[in-house]
């Protein structure tokens, strides 16, 4: 059945791809960066991410994706660097994204407001020694090479932040740009495009004890022709070392997140999802590892304001 599954998304996909979605992570509170450039350079000097998600253990084909990120803070908070690679593989098709970022911070007494511009480069391809026809003589359609389209596309992003709560917006693959696998030899081609994906993220931090904080936060992901993703996330972190907490995503999974802190700078966390939509009979759940490294490196608190940089701060510890 799972082998069934699979053949049917790929021949339903070969010939013409809409409403590719953009990879999602199920620990997206500490990925944001990933889907709004506007976050970039909003931590601390020197922000480093590494994430690795395997998508429905168990079924043939399944997503797996890996993701790095390094961001800066600089001219004395005002501006943003970074860039960022992933690599996404799903079936017979392997997705390679890496882009480069600005961002501009306008500073507040107690916020941030952030713009963020990104620019993408895409390597897509079709391995087709992963397909199996039903009809292997089929002359219509010849599978004896692989097909890599490349080019490019775009993000934009805007952000209201502190370290107590974010509100953001962003828009991946603005250009919405279309790829032509198998473009030299007809009759076979298969159009693949990259539609729009649009972000809407909130969150809140909240603490009575300082050794018991709460992180509060909902994302929904919006791409033509997919259903909206939508999660709640609630985190705790104890005594600013343990983390803990749970995702609710809407008709697909609930999410358990486990996580420890060293010194306010490292950040390992584990997740875990359990599959709620008809998907579970087919697959064992998803995997999600992350590790974040970030800090200010010494510099000086008055000199740059990384440092108790907003007027009511309260949470700059967390990653």
């Amino acid at each position: 059945m799972k082998k069934l599954i699979l053949i049917i998304i790929i021949l339903a996909s070969f010939g013409t791809l809409h409403a590719q979605m953009y990879p999602w992570f199920t620990q997206y509170r500490s990925n944001m960066y990933m889907f709004n450039p506007a976050f970039c350079g909003t931590k601390r000097v020197l922000d480093f991410r590494l994430f690795y998600r395997n998508q429905w253990d168990g079924f043939a084909g399944a997503p797996k994706t890996y993701a790095a990120s390094l961001n800066f803070r600089l001219a004395e908070g005002k501006v943003g660097l970074g860039g960022f690679a992933f690599n996404d593989e799903i079936g017979p098709f392997k997705t390679t994204y890496a882009g480069g970022t600005f961002a501009f911070h306008i500073k507040m007494d107690d916020i941030e407001l952030s713009f963020g511009v990104q620019g993408i480069y895409m390597n897509q391809t079709f391995n087709s020694s992963k397909v199996t026809l039903h009809n292997s003589v089929d002359r219509a359609i010849d599978l004896t090479n692989s097909s890599t389209v490349k080019g490019t596309d775009g993000s934009v992003g805007l952000l209201l932040v502190n370290d107590r709560f974010y509100l953001g917006v962003g828009i991946n693959n603005i250009v919405s740009r279309e790829f032509l696998h198998y473009e030299k030899t007809p009759p076979y081609k298969g159009k693949y495009k990259n539609e729009p994906s649009y972000t809407v993220g909130a969150a809140y931090n909240y603490a009575e004890n300082e050794n018991y904080t709460f992180e509060n936060s909902v994302m929904a992901l919006y791409t033509s022709g997919v259903p909206i993703y939508f999660d709640y996330t609630l985190r705790l972190h104890i005594q600013k070392v343990l983390l803990t907490g749970i995702s609710i995503r809407v008709k697909d999974a609930v999410a358990l997140h486990l996580g420890v802190t060293l010194k306010n700078k490292l950040q390992i966390a584990y997740s875990y999802d359990v599959i709620t939509s008809p998907l579970k009979k087919y697959n064992q759940n998803s995997h999600e590892i992350s590790l974040v490294f970030s800090s200010n490196m010494g510099t000086d608190k008055k000199k740059h304001g990384f440092n108790n940089r907003f007027l009511k701060q309260k949470f700059q510890y967390l990653l």
